[in-house]
């Protein structure tokens, strides 16, 4: 009868290791589980602002466009532009320097994640007035704009872009 109770503490014993085995292993796997979660939905949070700022951008450039055409048409086409947000005269402002302009907000998150610039190009129309990728006469009051969203992420950097067509509709 000894012989048998000591064959059942050993055996209880590898019970236990196995039962602490399943344990961990388990509980290894909902931290995982967990962790990749986070990751998934801090990248779609990225994702969702980038579209956000992207959709402000258009809207920016739409605002300057309306306010005076000058400004775009007096711009140098395939240059970076920042945009800034002039709080005393309630105004969009564009900025080739890429540094923060005094007294106005970048129109990005303060924690500087996200870099956003914008870029001006020629449009060249054709003989029968519609826009060509190349070739054609230029189109003075027509500019394709391209916002354009970067940010860093565990694989290097991400980005996106949005190119759309403005035009001087009030002249």
């Amino acid at each position: 009868m000894i012989k048998l109770n000591k064959n059942k503490s050993g055996f209880t014993i590898i019970e236990v290791l196995i039962a602490c085995s399943i344990i961990s292993i388990s509980l290894f796997s909902l931290m995982e589980g967990a962790n990749k979660g986070i990751y998934l939905s801090n990248q779609t949070l990225r994702k969702t602002q980038s579209n956000l700022l992207l959709e402000e951008g258009a809207e920016a450039v739409k605002s300057i466009r309306d306010n005076d055409w000058n400004t775009i048409s007096n711009l140098n086409l395939d240059t970076q532009y920042h945009l800034y947000f002039d709080t005393t005269n309630k105004v969009w402002v564009l900025d080739n320097n890429g540094n923060s302009l005094v007294g106005y907000i970048p129109s990005y998150p303060i924690d500087n994640i996200f870099n956003r610039t914008v870029a001006f190009s020629s449009v060249y129309r054709d003989s029968n007035d519609d826009i060509t990728n190349g070739g054609g006469t230029i189109d003075p009051h027509t500019k394709k704009v391209t916002v354009s969203v970067s940010w860093p992420n565990s694989e290097g950097a991400s980005s996106k872009s949005l190119s759309f067509y403005i035009a001087d509709i009030f002249n």
